[in-house]
């Protein structure tokens, strides 16, 4: 279980306010969801909320989908007149099939291993409409890990009202379930000494995805690829796929 979603969850929240425009994001699927006539939405990895706000806000017929309570206890507040619910993406069920499920944040880099990718596809296609649509963003494994020694180490400042915040990362190959590395980050809060204490620490596995692969992925979950676009992003640019539900899988 990641430490980030869960007793970090309030410091995920707040460093992420710096490193993500969530109002250029909200713009970003706002048009490929009214471009595809979408009127009612599933966001999955909604963490706390800030595409929530503001995909309410503008009168989708929406619901947050979260594995972890913890960041859905901060997106009730967040997004108050939004519904959300804690559920895994590999086996959920809604009482109304929705137009499209998006998968925010790169959260499809948690699914590390193939039969849980599958199951995850599988299990949106079940809750669609007819021709519903999924879209997502993902890494690019080939451009990922062709500039891989370049990104081992990592230092982030981030500040959010009167907290100051610091986290060191670092990435290791691990290259057991895929296109994945191992990906471990301490976070220090400045104190009232104006020193950085450490606060907690968090390690994950994540992954990234050739494009060829997720096609068939998609296929294998009944779903037709539409489209892949370029996705500007923090840290690195991602692919955005655009697919529609062909078969019940």
């Amino acid at each position: 279980m990641s430490k980030l979603y869960t007793s970090l969850a309030n410091v995920y929240h707040e460093i992420y306010q710096t490193l993500f425009d969530y109002d250029e994001e909200f713009g970003f699927y706002n048009h490929h969801l009214k471009t595809n006539g979408v009127k009612s939405v599933l966001e999955i990895g909604c963490g706390t909320g800030n595409l929530a706000k503001r995909l309410s806000e503008a009168k989708y017929d929406y619901l947050g989908l979260d594995l972890y309570q913890e960041m859905l206890d901060i997106a009730k507040n967040n997004a108050p007149n939004a519904q959300f619910m804690q559920a895994d993406v590999r086996d959920f069920s809604l009482q109304n099939p929705v137009d499209c499920a998006i998968i925010t944040g790169r959260s499809i880099s948690y699914l590390i291993d193939n039969q849980g990718l599958i199951d995850a596809f599988a299990c949106i296609n079940r809750n669609l409409t007819p021709n519903g649509l999924v879209m997502f963003d993902a890494i690019d494994a080939q451009k990922f890990f062709l500039g891989f020694e370049e990104k081992r180490h990592d230092e982030l400042m981030a500040s959010y009202g009167e907290n100051h915040y610091k986290r060191v990362s670092k990435s290791s190959k691990n290259m057991l379930t895929g296109w994945t590395w191992n990906w471990t980050s301490e976070y220090f809060k400045k104190n009232n000494a104006q020193n950085f204490e450490l606060i907690g620490n968090d390690t994950v596995t994540l992954r990234a995805f050739l494009q060829e692969e997720l096609g068939l992925f998609l296929k294998l979950a009944g779903f037709e690829l539409l489209e892949i676009l370029p996705k500007k992003s923090y840290a690195w640019d991602d692919s955005f796929y655009i697919a529609k539900k062909k078969y019940n899988s």
